[in-house]
This record gives C-alpha cells, sequence and structure tokens, in this order.
C-alpha cells in the first residue's frame, strides 16, 4: 500500500491494466498497436502499427523519446508506410524499399511515423527485434507491456507519467530513459537513471 508521501512525489493510476493474454496490446490514445510474434526458434519480432488518422501520430508522438539501449543491437524493417528516425543528431527516413535500420548499442535514437506521408498513404507498419535476445534485463515482451501498459493506464486517467517509474523500466529493461537531446556520458546516464529508478523508484517508492 502505498503511502502519502509517496503517492505526491510518484503518483500511479489507481487502476492498471492486468496483463493482457492476448498476443497484442495498445498504446495509450489507441496511437498505435504492438503485437508479439515469436519465430521457430524463439526470437522475438515485434510488430507495430501506428494509425495514420490517429491524433498522437498526427502529431509524431506515437513513438518513444530519445533512448539508448545499452547491449543490444535494435533492427527495423518497414512493412507500409515511412517510418522517420533520429539515430545520434541525424534524421532517417525508411520504408519498406530501404531495407532494415540497425540501431547499434549505446546510440540514442527515437522514432515515429511520419504523418506528412502516412496521412495520405495508410497506417505505418514496421517490425523491430534486438538481437542478441538472452541478454538479462532486456528489450523483451515483459518490459514491452509494462511499460505501453503504464503509460496507457496514466493516458487514460488523466495521471502524468511518473520519471521515477519510466526510470526503473528502463533500468529493468536495460535501456537508458533519461536521455537528454544533447550529449551526456553514457555513464553519467547510467548513474541517474540507476539512482531515480533503482533506489529512488524500486527502494523509496516501492
Amino acid at each position: 500500500m502505498a503511502r502519502s508521501w509517496q503517492l505526491w512525489l510518484s503518483p500511479r493510476p489507481l487502476r492498471r491494466t492486468e496483463t493482457p493474454v492476448e498476443p497484442r496490446m495498445l498504446s495509450a490514445d489507441d496511437a498505435s498497436l504492438y503485437e508479439f510474434l515469436y519465430e521457430a526458434d524463439g526470437r522475438l519480432v515485434v510488430k507495430e502499427t501506428h494509425y495514420a488518422s490517429n491524433k498522437q501520430v498526427l502529431q509524431g508522438a506515437s513513438g518513444p523519446p530519445l533512448h539508448i539501449h545499452l547491449r543490444q543491437t535494435e533492427h527495423f524493417q518497414v512493412l507500409q508506410g515511412t517510418l522517420a528516425a533520429v539515430k545520434n543528431e541525424k534524421e532517417v527516413r525508411l520504408t519498406k524499399d530501404d531495407g532494415i535500420l540497425t540501431i547499434e548499442p549505446g546510440v540514442r535514437h527515437r522514432f515515429w511515423a511520419d504523418s506528412s506521408i502516412n496521412s495520405t498513404h495508410g497506417d505505418l507498419v514496421f517490425t523491430v527485434w534486438a538481437e542478441p535476445q538472452d541478454v538479462e534485463r532486456g528489450f523483451d515482451e515483459n518490459f514491452l507491456r509494462n511499460i505501453v501498459g503504464y503509460l496507457r493506464d496514466c493516458a487514460q486517467q488523466s495521471i502524468t507519467p511518473s520519471l521515477f517509474q519510466i526510470a526503473l523500466f528502463g533500468w529493468a529493461g536495460d535501456t537508458l530513459l533519461i536521455c537528454p537531446p544533447f550529449y551526456v556520458p553514457l555513464w553519467m546516464l547510467k548513474a541517474a537513471q540507476y539512482v531515480a529508478g533503482h533506489v529512488v523508484g524500486y527502494h523509496l517508492l516501492g
């Protein structure tokens, strides 16, 4: 049971969506659909559909903020529409004819649907996966379900997401989610997220 000072410091949704049993889930404001697909060898591939008519998608806000994966390489392959991305401050566009976009470990990046194109050409659909997949606390289904479900619950209950909770998700998923748009050494970002997420979020705020 959270205490009043914990709720004041880090507001949290009163009701939490149960982890769905279906192999898919919607993001906040129904902006995008996540489908968890597993290959024959057990490899997780996430299929994302960003709906062109959704307000969040039209505003370029359906993707995550700047973040860094510490030990995994992330791969994107577009099936329909145009994916916009920033990779170490360089903006790129990706369609199904452009092959696979690779984001190496330690690279600051974000991505979103290019609404200027997709609004007239349909939804953005792409697959994303991370390698290697056997790292502890990495980019996996649990990480995505937790953070996407939390942000959806916050949006539905008009609650500003807690920085400490976001940092805890990042720490648990080996992903730096406290990531400013300017250069900061990785060791400093890791230290800040560890303190905010593990020390304050996990131990102090519960």
